[in-house]
């Protein structure tokens, strides 16, 4: 058993599982639990810019219109509400008001990208060909507001693992198996702005990063990997639903690696992305909440 299994396994035994409780004030919400939900939640936020431009992507070119548009605003409203809970605490999401200066300035940067970025999404969300006449600004804008996410996530991690309310490894964990949430959506993003003949040499070349960087987190939290300080799986339970995940990935990857290369997928590949995205992001999604609950 590798040193970093130990101290996961420590850490989650040293944590009991959050009980099943009713309503609750921010202010009741334990310290444990506000840590690790603002680490998950946050990159859950990443995950949702890119679901937004995704679906909006497909809904611009015609592809499963009604129910991309449908995707847009779902993620739109969650992306606003987490995002106003990470600041000021939202007790039914497990969020207390936060009150470190530094991701509070993190928040407000992704504040300053939302407020373009979400009324440019809704806009859009109204009907195909609202999408596509936003899809240029989208695809230019979403990335703006992943990176802030990102580092916005990656200020969680630091804090709230320096402060002794979550073990390093449990936040870097959560973390990275929140990240492969968002990596499902931006490829499948990616490859729909391919589709849509937007900046194709570099969303070729962002697709085949992108299926590289989730390909390798996914075999990290699986089997571990001491050079992103990640264990083995920690329960059974997670492994189980990782290989679920890899089951899942496999067929999407080799859509995604023909389609870097310069392949062009036929209309049952098409229609298999914008589907098959969804379970995968649903699997993945499942595997980051039992981290959650370590």
């Amino acid at each position: 058993m590798t040193r970093f299994l130990i101290l996961l396994l420590v850490a989650a035994l040293a944590v009991p599982l959050p009980a099943v409780f009713g309503p609750l004030h921010a202010s009741d919400v334990p310290v444990t639990l506000d840590g690790k939900r603002k680490i998950n939640l946050s990159g859950r936020q990443r995950m949702l810019s890119q679901r937004m431009a995704k679906a909006a992507c497909f809904a611009s070119i015609g592809v499963q219109t009604d129910a991309h548009l449908q995707q847009v605003r779902d993620a739109h409203a969650l992306f606003d509400r987490t995002l106003a809970g990470l600041r000021s605490g939202d007790s039914e999401q497990g969020m207390k008001p936060e009150k470190a200066p530094r991701i509070l300035e993190e928040l407000a940067g992704v504040e300053a990208l939302w407020t373009p970025y979400g009324a440019l999404v809704a806009g859009a969300s109204t009907s195909g060909e609202a999408a596509q006449a936003a899809l240029p600004q989208i695809a230019e804008l979403n990335v703006s507001v992943l990176l802030q996410m990102n580092r916005t996530v990656g200020e969680f991690q630091r804090h709230y693992a320096g402060t002794g309310e979550i073990h390093p490894v449990v936040a870097l964990a959560l973390n990275i198996s929140g990240r492969q949430r968002m990596l499902s959506q931006k490829a499948s993003k990616e490859f729909c702005l391919i589709l849509a003949g937007r900046d194709v040499a570099a969303n070729r070349a962002a697709l085949a990063e992108t299926v590289a960087l989730f390909e390798s987190a996914l075999l990290g939290l699986r089997e571990g990997d001491d050079a992103m300080g990640l264990p083995p799986a920690p329960t059974e339970e997670i492994r189980t639903q990782l290989q679920t995940v890899s089951d899942l990935w496999a067929p999407l990857k080799t859509i995604f690696d023909a389609m870097s290369a310069g392949a062009t997928p036929n209309a049952r590949e098409i229609e298999q992305v914008a589907r098959d995205n969804n379970p995968l992001l649903e699997a993945m999604n499942e595997a980051v909440w039992m981290y959650d609950q370590l």
